[in-house]
């Protein structure tokens, strides 16, 4: 019997920790535009994203004109950020935010959801290894957390108190430390 989808995403990276940086390579990806309500399409109007299994290379930006206010109490995750310190180190993540809807890119992976503590909600996508992959999200405290298959919090990410550019990200047993990135790497901007 194969072990739960996390398990199996646990061992991918001990097996082969991340090596060099892959980042997404248009400079929009890294702009923060304005959450102030303003013209765009809502985030109900904007269609769940998925992982396509044909797909290589990064995921195009799902909420990128979506201007709808982040709820209160709700940590703005938004940007590319690369994991500087920890087991992780090298894996870049984008976050995008509108609303009560996050979507974390990793490359060609996505996992699109909404932090409403729902599994209906939640994430319903695919892991590295195409098992199936069902997850509520809730925003806590000033964090962002999952909860594989609506159980406890197995990850979790947050902005670091002192410096807004830093994110503490809580991936099971392994604590990364990631930093913002204003630009794709060697480009204008770059961090």
């Amino acid at each position: 019997m194969r072990p739960p989808p996390l398990l199996w995403i646990l061992r991918l990276v001990v097996r082969r920790p991340h090596r060099g940086a892959s980042c997404p390579p248009e400079p929009a990806d890294y702009l923060l535009p304005d959450l102030d309500g303003g013209p765009g399409p809502t985030v109900d109007g904007i269609p769940v994203a998925h992982t396509r299994p044909d797909a290589h290379g990064w995921a195009p930006a799902v909420l990128a004109d979506c201007r709808d206010p982040l709820p209160e109490g709700a940590p703005d995750l938004r940007g590319v950020w690369i994991v500087e310190h920890g087991r992780m180190r090298g894996m870049v993540q984008r976050i995008e935010q509108a609303g009560d809807r996050v979507v974390i890119t990793a490359g060609s992976l996505v996992h699109d959801m909404r932090a409403d503590g729902t599994l209906e909600g939640g994430v319903h996508d695919v892991d590295p290894n195409a098992g199936e992959v069902h997850v509520a999200a809730d925003f806590t405290d000033g964090r962002l957390d999952l909860r594989p298959n609506g159980g406890r919090v197995m990850v979790s990410r947050r902005l670091d108190t002192a410096d807004a550019e830093v994110m503490h990200w809580r991936y099971g047993p392994f604590r990364n430390r990631c930093r913002r990135l204003a630009g794709p790497p060697g480009g204008a901007g770059s961090a």
